[in-house]
């Protein structure tokens, strides 16, 4: 039997490359060190949301040792000598940029920002467009997107006087919900961001004055639902050393894929993730999960880009490093 599925799973994931529709039924392993773990463990599900992990092996974790070392860009707001501003350019800043920020990084870590990053400051909101590593010693403008469509204007009043000048932004909150991520990664059009925004707040209660994303935080009903989400699955995959992603499914449609190509790197970037995707599971209404099958397929659409050839299609991205090594696999 272990010969027949070491044939028949790696055809699975060449045909999920080629288009192929039809749902595996077998749990899906990745010829190049990534298996999909199916199967009915209630653990993994809360309510309509369901996770199914993407482990890697021992060989596979070896070739991508030096992805390890990438920073967050949550650990980077928090570093000395990491800073997001305003567009600068040239030194100058450049009013109503609303599509740019400017990223200096004087520290000696490298910093993975990830498509869906949400900063929070400068003068409105914002998105990062691309993922995208800023090396030690840099200074670049970066794209982002607005998510915050009612403001122009540097308010903090904690703020110090060098920060105000340089419109500084000083907070973090999580990745973006799946809609958000796919108005962002497909279309790169502001209005269509702006809606993914409008629709997942209103969902949640979460309407503000501005028509921020970052309004999620406000207190209500919906958001003691969705950390009723983020309890139940805190810690739940610490038995599994080896995760470096998930397959997440809402009911019987999947939320997206997301899979890095190192299981400290996942383990640091979860938290976001994950808020991202409760925010809109929590407010979702779809049939229970059934069968692994959407997981499986969606799973082999993504792994099949790890190769070196694989490139980024509109379902799915990847993003590597100079040579080859890959840091995120995703759905888009």
């Amino acid at each position: 039997m272990k010969n027949i599925l070491s044939i028949l799973l790696p055809a699975l994931l060449f045909a999920a490359c080629a288009g192929d529709t039809t749902s595996p039924t077998h749990q899906v392993k990745d010829s190049n060190g990534l298996t999909l773990v199916t199967g009915a463990n209630p653990e993994w599900q809360y309510e309509n949301l369901r996770i199914y992990p993407v482990v890697a092996d021992a060989s596979m974790l070896e070739r991508q040792a030096a992805v390890q070392r990438l920073k967050t860009l949550a650990e980077g707001m928090r570093t000395p000598g990491f800073r997001i501003t305003e567009l600068k350019q040239f030194g100058r800043t450049r009013e109503h940029s609303v599509n740019a920020l400017t990223v200096q990084n004087k520290s000696l870590d490298t910093f993975l920002l990830l498509s869906g990053d949400v900063v929070t400051g400068g003068n409105q909101d914002r998105v990062i467009a691309q993922d995208q590593v800023v090396a030690p010693g840099t200074v670049r403008n970066i794209e982002v997107f607005c998510v915050e469509k009612g403001r122009w204007r540097y308010d903090d009043t904690n703020a110090t006087g060098n920060e105000k000048n340089i419109y500084a932004f000083k907070g973090y909150y999580n990745v973006a919900s799946p809609q958000v991520r796919r108005a962002v990664q497909r279309t790169g059009d502001q209005q269509a961001v702006w809606a993914a925004v409008g629709k997942i707040t209103s969902a949640n209660n979460a309407e503000s004055g501005t028509h921020t994303y970052a309004a999620l935080e406000t207190a209500n009903e919906a958001k003691a639902k969705r950390d009723a989400y983020l309890r139940y699955f805190d810690g739940k995959f610490a038995a599994l050393p080896g995760m470096v992603g998930m397959v997440v499914v809402c009911g019987d449609r999947v939320l997206g894929v997301d899979i890095f190509g190192h299981p400290d790197l996942f383990r640091r970037q979860y938290d976001a993730l994950l808020h991202g995707y409760v925010a809109e599971a929590a407010t979702e209404t779809y049939a229970p999960v059934r069968s692994d099958a959407a997981a499986q397929q969606a799973f082999a659409q993504v792994a099949c880009l790890m190769a070196p050839q694989g490139r980024s299609t509109e379902n799915a991205g990847k993003f590597a490093l100079d040579g080859g090594i890959w840091v995120h696999l995703y759905s888009r």
